[in-house]
């Protein structure tokens, strides 16, 4: 596969995903073996102190990191997150989040990645690492 083959694998991915387009996150680079995602803070992803909630973070976190695996596998293939976890390092208060996926490591079956989410100034807020298991095209 070229790399714009990727590139357009990637993006037709990403675009299929309704609960993406829903809460407004935003490809913004695409490469082998990472992917960028950003996302406006809304008044919607609050919990109670005013922070952008947990499950919302984890949320763009998986998503840069899946989509970093989706670019590792050949067409017809498909990624799951099978597990994660995820540091919270600072409350989410500002407008804006980037969410850095990188893979790690890429087996056959799983693979390996680690998200990091920043702010607008590059403060790590969070930090994720995750298995991606590789489903073979039926």
């Amino acid at each position: 596969m070229t790399n714009e083959e990727m590139k357009e694998k990637i993006q037709n991915r990403f675009n299929s995903q309704d609960f993406l387009s829903f809460v407004g996150m935003k490809l913004e680079h695409i490469e082998k073996g990472k992917v960028i995602i950003s996302c406006e803070n809304k008044k919607e992803f609050s919990q109670y102190l005013g922070y952008m909630h947990g499950g919302m973070v984890a949320a763009i976190a998986d998503t840069a990191g899946g989509h970093a695996a989706g670019t590792m596998i050949e067409k017809g293939y498909k990624t799951v997150t099978s597990e994660l976890k995820i540091h919270f390092l600072k409350p989410v208060v500002c407008k804006k989040v980037y969410a850095v996926g990188e893979v790690i490591s890429a087996g056959k079956k799983l693979i390996i990645v680690e998200s990091v989410v920043k702010d607008e100034e590059d403060n790590m807020l969070a930090k994720m690492i995750a298995t991606m298991f590789v489903i073979e095209p039926s």
